[in-house]
């Protein structure tokens, strides 16, 4: 699969999380086997104005590549400026526009999903030629089949970004007012497939390996795109790589292999962030390798309360003494 003059191993990609598609743990995925990663969202006004935080989610290496950085912004000059930025100081594969992202915070920003509104076509073609004039990156986007149910226009927004040059759409099967509620529609990715000659990626609801070949076949999508049902399940992206090599792999989840990815979750963390961010954010992460073991339910509260790599340590060691009861 190519995206532009950028050749994917397979097309299998990481979907941007906010907080979580850091460095670190692109870094712990991609041996799972990702065709792509894309960086957690970088705001243009942050890029502007010189954050120095932003800036640190700029820092990428060469063992996660292709890479994707993904960008957003509520105008078109902002954009442009921003885009500049990102050129000139990261390094990296291909650039991504956010045009689905629901938050509230970000639509009144005009960003994200407020791009989708109809009265904004216009406006959005016209953005995104410019990006992509300006870009010598090749240029995706991630977009939702619209703002409500009684406004998707996601044929149209795929019509529009192609005439303006992008390379790929990633579609999210819902609405912004859906949020992450309700099931992802592929009836509309289907469409919008059919209505454009450019790759189309299908995201939303894709938790196994008998999921993702079902939603290729009746979409015809070039590929997937999983976020939310990796987090947790990294063997779900070794699944899909082997699956999309025609092959099969009998993957057996246990808990002291869950652990095992906790840990190695935190140290790539910690080699970029330091021990306090790390377990700071890990408070949040960590929990998701438990799911599905009734048993931990005390172990997962207690992870999501840690103050430092100690009690890591220590909540880690308890869990596997009791592992065989597990």
């Amino acid at each position: 699969m190519k995206i532009g003059n950028i050749e994917l191993e397979n097309n299998i990609i990481l979907a941007p999380m906010a907080g979580i598609t850091n460095l670190g743990y692109r870094l712990f995925m991609k041996k799972f086997g990702c065709g792509l990663v894309v960086s957690e969202m970088v705001s243009d006004y942050a890029l502007i104005y010189n954050n120095k935080e932003t800036f640190e989610m700029l820092k990428t290496c060469k063992e996660e590549r292709p890479l994707a950085i993904q960008l957003f912004g509520g105008s078109k000059e902002s954009l442009l400026k921003a885009e500049k930025i990102l050129l000139e100081n990261a390094d990296f594969d291909i650039l991504d526009i956010n045009l689905g992202c629901p938050v509230p915070k970000v639509v009144k920003g005009n960003a994200g999903s407020s791009w989708l509104k109809k009265e904004r076509e216009e406006e959005l073609y016209e953005m995104m030629k410019a990006i992509v004039e300006n870009s010598t990156k090749p240029v995706t986007c991630k977009i939702r089949l619209g703002w409500d149910d009684s406004t998707i226009n996601v044929v149209d927004t795929c019509k529009i970004l192609e005439k303006a040059g992008v390379s790929l759409i990633a579609i999210h099967g819902r609405t912004r007012a859906q949020f992450y509620e309700g099931k992802a529609n592929y009836e509309y990715i289907k469409k919008a497939k059919e209505a454009i000659s450019i790759p189309l990626i299908a995201n939303g609801d894709i938790d196994s390996v008998e999921k993702a070949n079902e939603v290729l076949e009746y979409t015809k999508a070039d590929g997937i795109m999983i976020g939310r049902y990796a987090l947790g399940n990294p063997n779900l992206i070794k699944e899909l790589a082997y699956n999309y090599l025609n092959k099969e792999i009998n993957i057996t989840r246990s808990i002291n292999e869950q652990l095992n990815f906790i840990m190695e979750h935190y140290n790539k963390l910690k080699e970029i962030k330091g021990e306090y961010r790390s377990i700071s954010e890990m408070r949040g992460l960590a929990p998701h390798y438990l799911k599905g073991y009734p048993d931990c339910k005390a172990y997962k509260a207690r992870l999501s309360q840690m103050r430092s790599e100690e009690e890591l340590y220590q909540i880690i060691d308890d869990i596997m003494k009791q592992s065989k009861d597990i």
